[in-house]
């Protein structure tokens, strides 16, 4: 008996991973992987984890390939095949819809050449030709009100993009989670949250999307916070080191400082000089951020150095003066690393990393 049970946990598990690579190959942006994603699925053996796998592809042939006739297929095999599945109810919707704008052929060729040549055309025209279709007649003026929002989130019109979410709240239950998610696109916290707040919690999934929202959103709110403080920190960091420099040259008589780098900088600027042609070697995501704060350090070291100098020229106690010189570099450092890594966009990364590791 137990080693029935156990192969039937083994059993289980390979199709498990076999359904979950089989996900995993759709999350391309080349449209021959991403046919050759669907092929494999489509050859894929019936079962009931496989629906989730089968609509998924479904949706990537309307959305990204274009092709609804492979998409009405494998919509119809999730009916026939898998009909007690939790998205035989979505498939059939599906099926309904696509089945209906056989009908509408000029607006549905329309949509699609408009969803594949989007980035290619003037912003001006893509607004214009996708509101043309979201006031026609016919069966996919919601697919195309929602598509027209999600590339309005996208290219950063976040007005626009929520003013055409809210035309489908009523009838289309995307429309909710992607207004949410472009709110958390857009910075709009209070906004992502009351989106967030609407969206259904009937089933697991649904109360894991909210929840996630939820946490983004927390997520996001806390990172604007610590962008605030890092751009007052560095403010300050650099308005203490001038402030330094400018004591040195003018207590006691006016001097200007010596032209060469302080020790400071020798020593600094070649091992940031080769962190700097690393990053670029390593991965070039990271070069801008470490670009960044190695120029900053580099400045505020300087600036440092100087003032010290100074100040030992005229006699003056440096000890103190140099302990804050520190905190200040230090703290303009950790300000510039915080900054540059959000504009960047490498806050995700770097967490992704320490939670999944460097392969992820």
């Amino acid at each position: 008996m137990r080693l029935i049970c156990a192969l039937v946990v083994v059993c289980v598990s390979i199709a498990y991973a076999d359904e979950a690579s089989l996900l995993r190959g759709l999350d391309t942006d080349d449209p021959r992987a991403l046919a050759q994603a669907v092929g494999a699925i489509e050859r894929a053996p019936a079962t009931v984890d496989l629906a989730d796998v089968l609509f998924a592809a479904g949706r990537a042939c309307e959305d990204r390939l274009y092709d609804p006739a492979r998409a009405l297929a494998l919509y119809d095999r999730i009916v026939r095949e898998l009909p007690d599945s939790r998205v035989a109810v979505a498939a059939g919707r599906r099926i309904e819809k696509l089945t209906a704008m056989r009908a509408y052929a000029h607006e549905a060729a329309e949509l699609a050449q408009l969803r594949a040549n989007a980035d290619t055309l003037r912003a001006d025209d893509v607004i214009r030709r996708g509101d043309a279709l979201t006031r026609a007649a016919w069966p996919g003026a919601s697919d195309a009100t929602l598509w027209l929002a999600d590339w309005l989130c996208r290219t950063k019109r976040f007005a626009d993009a929520q003013a055409r979410y809210a035309q489908l709240f009523d009838r289309e239950p995307l429309a909710l989670r992607n207004a949410a998610g472009c709110a958390i696109e857009a910075h709009d916290w209070p906004l992502a949250e009351q989106l967030a707040r609407r969206l259904p919690t009937g089933d697991e999934i649904e109360r894991a999307v909210r929840e996630d929202l939820f946490r983004s959103a927390a997520q996001g709110r806390r990172r604007d916070r610590l962008l605030t403080l890092s751009w007052l920190a560095l403010a300050l960091s650099i308005a203490g080191m001038l402030a330094s420099l400018g004591d040195a040259m003018w207590r006691g008589g006016f001097r200007v400082p010596k032209w060469q780098p302080p020790i400071e900088v020798m020593f600094l600027a070649p091992v940031a000089a080769v962190i700097v042609l690393a990053s670029f070697t390593a991965h070039r995501a990271i070069a801008p951020a470490v670009t960044r704060i190695s120029v900053l350090g580099i400045a505020l070291a300087w600036v440092s150095g100087a003032a010290l100098d100074l100040l030992r020229s005229r006699g003056r106690a440096v000890r103190v003066r140099a302990v804050l010189h520190i905190v200040a570099c230090i703290l303009g450092v950790l300000a510039i690393g915080y900054i540059a890594m959000t504009r960047d966009g490498l806050l995700d990364m770097l967490s992704e990393t320490v939670q999944f590791g460097p392969g992820a």
